[in-house]
């Protein structure tokens, strides 16, 4: 049994969706933990898990899962995430091995989901990742010291999105919870090119 064999072997569904994710786009590296916690989190929300297995609580920032940070440091020590450094979270050589074993298993839908989340959020600010979680998400507001700053400033971050063609004219109709053709005539004044 080679290295790849013995990872998947100890592998559950959020192993398999942490490496999927952190190697997804060629294996850009994630911007950050907290980036991490918020893609995996709106995807196991979008898979329907309830709960999930992840066990997310609003935490100070938005949500947050002690079960993900276990998870990503396990798989750091079994050498197939490197998290250190400040070049964000990727995957190692073997960890590129086992997302190409485990990609194998899944449908092209789920691996196609996952490849778009990263290639939303990755690129978003923290203060746009968490306008966005906030807005599509509001019970994952409660407690948050940070909720107040983003709130009075939601429109600007929505339209940063939109501006960076990141969401739809139609995704930030909704996350303002406004009329489309407020939105779009803001984006007009705003010289903002928008998505349908």
């Amino acid at each position: 049994m080679d290295a790849a064999e013995r990872a998947l072997a100890t592998c559950e569904p959020l192993h398999r969706l942490v490496v999927l994710l952190a190697a997804a786009n060629g294996g850009e590296p994630i911007r950050g933990s907290a980036k991490l916690q918020k893609i995996v989190f709106m995807l196991t929300e979008r898979k329907g898990w309830e709960d999930g297995p992840c066990g997310y609580d609003a935490g100070e920032y938005g949500p947050h899962s002690d079960i993900v940070d276990e998870e990503v440091r396990r798989l750091e020590d079994a050498g197939i995430l490197c998290a250190g450094g400040g070049e964000g979270i990727s995957v190692t050589r073997l960890g590129r091995e086992v997302a190409g074993r485990i990609a194998a298993g899944e449908d092209r839908r789920t691996l196609d989901m996952i490849g778009r989340y990263k290639e939303i959020f990755n690129d978003l600010t923290a203060d746009e990742l968490l306008a966005y979680v906030y807005s599509a998400y509001p019970d994952t507001a409660a407690g948050s010291p940070a909720y107040g700053r983003i709130a009075s400033n939601m429109e600007r971050h929505v339209m940063s999105m939109l501006k960076k063609e990141k969401i739809t004219s139609e995704r930030a109709s909704e996350l303002l919870g406004r009329p489309l053709g407020d939105v779009l005539k803001l984006a007009s004044r705003m010289r903002i090119r928008t998505l349908r």
